[in-house]
C-alpha cells in the first residue's frame, strides 16, 4: 500500500513548483502582450514598427480573450453593436457612448479620422480598451458600419463629433447616409446641401 510522506518537504516542493508554473505562464503572457510592448517602446523613446499590412487583410473574429480584458458593460455594448437586429442609428449611439467613456476616462480626445478613433477605442494609444482589437467591425485599422464601409468622423467642436455611416449604397454624403450629430452644411469637409 502507498503511504504519503509525513514530512512537509515534498508538499512544500510541489506547491512551489505549481506556483512557479503559474508565475511563468503569467509572465510569458504579459511579456508577449503587444500593448505592453508598445507602451514600453514608447516610454523608452522608440517608435514601434508599423503593423504588417498583410496581417490586416484577414478579418478577425472576437475571442474570449479579446473581450474579458474590458469592462462587461463595454463588452455588452460591442455585442449589441454587432448584432443584426440593432438599428444603424443605435450603432452610431453606441460609438458615441464609447467615445464619451474614453473622454471621461482620459480627458477630451483629439480624433482626426477613422484611424484615430479606432486606435483610441482599441487601446493602441495605451490608455484602456473600449473595443476588442479583433472585432468583426474593425478591418485595416478602421471601424466599419454594418455594410462594411468605414465610418466618417468629423469634429463639430470640443464636445461633439459627427459620426456618419455611408448607408446601404456605401457612398458617403448621399440620401441614405445614417448620421449622428450632423455638422452644419459647409462646415469643414461636410458638403453644402
Amino acid at each position: 500500500m502507498f503511504s504519503l510522506p509525513k514530512r512537509p518537504g515534498p508538499y512544500i516542493l510541489a506547491l512551489l513548483l505549481i506556483v512557479l508554473g503559474i508565475l511563468t505562464t503569467w509572465m510569458l503572457r504579459v511579456l508577449t502582450d503587444p500593448a505592453l510592448q508598445k507602451a514600453a517602446q514608447t516610454k523608452a523613446g522608440r517608435t514601434p514598427p508599423p503593423p504588417d499590412p498583410a496581417l490586416q487583410l484577414i478579418p478577425a473574429r472576437p475571442t474570449l480573450a479579446d473581450t474579458t480584458a474590458t469592462d462587461p458593460v463595454i463588452v455588452e455594448l460591442h455585442q449589441e453593436m454587432t448584432r443584426e437586429d440593432t438599428s444603424p442609428e443605435r450603432e452610431l449611439e453606441i460609438i458615441q457612448d464609447l467615445l464619451s467613456q474614453h473622454n471621461r476616462a482620459l480627458g477630451p480626445g483629439t480624433f482626426g479620422d477613422n484611424n484615430d478613433v479606432t486606435r483610441a477605442l482599441v487601446g493602441d494609444t495605451g490608455d484602456g480598451i473600449w473595443l476588442p482589437r479583433q472585432s468583426p467591425r474593425i478591418r485595416n485599422g478602421e471601424l466599419l458600419d454594418r455594410w462594411g464601409t468605414p465610418y466618417w468622423f468629423h469634429a463639430n467642436g470640443e464636445n461633439s463629433i459627427e459620426i456618419r455611416s455611408a448607408g446601404p449604397d456605401k457612398n458617403l454624403f448621399t440620401s441614405d447616409d445614417v448620421i449622428l450629430n450632423e455638422s452644419p452644411a459647409g462646415l469643414g469637409a461636410t458638403p453644402e446641401q
